[in-house]
């Protein structure tokens, strides 16, 4: 529902409230898209790669079972969000390449925790000086295809103070990890917000480092489509990924891309269907919403998937991350 504050909406006559309302709704991209008859039946059953799925403490086993029961063959893209069990190179022995392992979150969040903001600017740091010093190795080998989620600018779009942050995007750790992306034309997943200055130092680095490939986070909270539309277009090293752009995981309704209920917005739907190569699907399911896996991915069945054109849906739901990420298209 949209909230009108300082509107003296009561001055206009009721024809005139509702043109003022539907104009509003209109604005917001409010207006309600038909599921196309022949994506509706493919949105059941096409394969799912997940490029947001974090690692969350649960058990191997877990995290096998949930993917089998959605038709996810893909997930990855992230890292834990536990420092515990289970270890990304043991979930890699028993899903093989079905899992894709990122560097950066674990450690990100070890200096955050042990030196604050100011440490996560720092490439001598710890836990960094650790993570660089065998990711060669591990791009080079595909023991790790990038890295993700780095917390840049979570200030504004986290639901926890504690952990809210938000850094200077060009600085020594951000540049040392997209000189190593570049090198082996690896990923880089971000969460960050869309204000002015995270977005001019974002196109410097899409610009300087052209054989990386980077991932926005939610859609880029805090942005707008316009906005969305002409970095996708000045950048092709660019992309979407659109956990938590769901009602299901997300309750503010002008933040959501789409719904169960109701379906796509008409911006969104207008923005990826003109970018049908640069979106991807993702869950985000960390506590405390661990539980909540099936239905973030029913969501995206049934509010999303149905309303794109039968390529697109693929190029959504699978396609664009085994070409973006160089994932094995038939895993074992």
């Amino acid at each position: 529902m949209i909230k009108f504050t300082n509107l003296r909406t009561k001055t206009l006559s009721g024809v005139g409230r509702a043109m003022f309302l539907a104009a509003a709704l209109f604005t917001a991209g409010s207006v309600v898209a038909n599921p196309l008859s022949e994506s509706v039946a493919l949105a059941k059953t096409v394969p799912i790669a997940d490029v947001h799925m974090h690692l969350v403490g649960r058990s191997i086993d877990f995290h096998r079972a949930q993917m089998d029961r959605n038709n996810v063959r893909w997930g990855g893209g992230v890292g834990p969000t536990d420092k515990g069990y289970p270890k990304p190179a043991d979930v890699s022995k028993v899903l093989g390449t079905r899992y894709f392992f990122t560097l950066g979150q674990q450690e990100f969040t070890d200096v955050f925790f042990t030196s604050g903001a100011r440490g996560l600017v720092d490439p001598n740091s710890s836990a960094f000086a650790r993570m660089f010093s065998v990711a060669d190795r591990m791009l080079e080998s595909r023991e790790a295809y990038g890295f993700g989620e780095l917390h840049i600018d979570n200030s504004k779009s986290f639901s926890t103070t504690q952990f809210a942050r938000k850094i200077e995007f060009d600085n020594p750790v951000v540049q040392r990890i997209y000189a190593l992306a570049d090198k082996y034309q690896g990923v880089i997943q971000f969460h960050m917000q869309g204000d002015p200055a995270n977005v001019a130092s974002l196109r410097k680095k899409l610009l300087e480092f052209p054989n990386s490939k980077t991932v926005l986070s939610h859609g880029l909270p805090w942005s707008s489509q316009p906005l969305l539309r002409e970095l996708l277009e000045a950048h092709p090293n660019l992309y979407i990924e659109l956990s938590r752009k769901g009602a299901t995981l997300n309750d503010r309704e002008a933040a959501q891309a789409f719904s169960k209920s109701t379906g796509p917005k008409e911006n969104w739907l207008k923005t990826i269907e003109q970018f049908p190569d640069r979106f991807m699907i993702g869950s985000d399911t960390h506590a405390p919403d661990e539980e909540r896996y099936d239905a973030v991915m029913q969501e995206f069945r049934e509010g999303l998937l149905p309303y794109l054109k039968p390529e697109t849906l693929k190029n959504v739901a699978y396609q664009n991350a085994i070409r973006v990420f160089r994932l094995n298209p038939d895993p074992k």
